[in-house]
């Protein structure tokens, strides 16, 4: 089961700052990183939620959440979404919630230790970030993931953006895949894992003592 802990202190968030550094300078995703001294932090960062899935007391995974907050670039997204269908669909979305007044939020920085790497685990850090963001007020969010992980968020009711569904990012040569989730949705179609994962039914659902 994945918990996700509040970063907040100055020297819980350098030692966050160094494992999302090292976790992304070890994968394909490298580019992506803006190294300071050994660790990864970007402007972005001084508006977020920051989480970390300890074990142990060792950080095993982290995610942060950021809102959208209206700007012309108001997501970490947007500073390699190309030009064309995959950004358009992004602010269409967006504008989507806006206009319902809807809050909406991208997660990103999804990092897992590689000895805890793994479907279950990657698919337990994704629900629990559901769950842990709608009693701050988020029921609507979207990240970007490998297009040969989009199948496994389908399978628990994400949704790709269909203009977003496989798009190149050329300065640092991957391919993404922009998913967007709904609360309600998810809690109904994994009402029985969330339970397993500790997690009590309906709407508003928190954390089970």
């Amino acid at each position: 089961m994945i918990t996700l802990t509040p970063i907040t202190t100055p020297e819980k968030l350098e030692e966050y700052y160094r494992f999302r550094y090292r976790i992304y300078n070890e994968s394909r995703l490298k580019g992506f990183v803006e190294e300071t001294e050994g660790m990864d932090k970007d402007a972005y960062d001084e508006r977020a939620w920051h989480f970390g899935w300890y074990v142990d007391g060792q950080l095993a995974g982290c995610i942060r959440f950021i809102e959208a907050d209206g700007s012309e670039a108001p997501l970490p997204m947007f500073t390699y979404l190309p030009e064309g269908a995959a950004r358009k669909a992004v602010q269409d979305y967006l504008a989507g919630r806006k206009a319902k007044g809807q809050r909406t939020i991208e997660a990103s920085r999804f990092c897992l230790a590689p000895e805890h790497r793994g479907l279950r685990n990657a698919r337990d850090l994704v629900l629990a970030m559901v769950m842990t963001m709608q009693p701050l007020g988020f029921e609507h969010g979207l990240f970007d993931c490998n297009p040969a992980h989009a199948k496994l968020y389908r399978v628990l009711g994400f949704e790709a953006l269909p203009d977003a569904v496989d798009f190149e990012v050329p300065a640092f040569a991957v391919h993404q895949t922009t998913m967007t989730y709904d609360y309600a949705k998810l809690i109904t179609r994994n009402e029985e894992l969330l339970s397993r994962m500790g997690f009590t039914q309906g709407r508003g659902m928190k954390k089970a003592a």
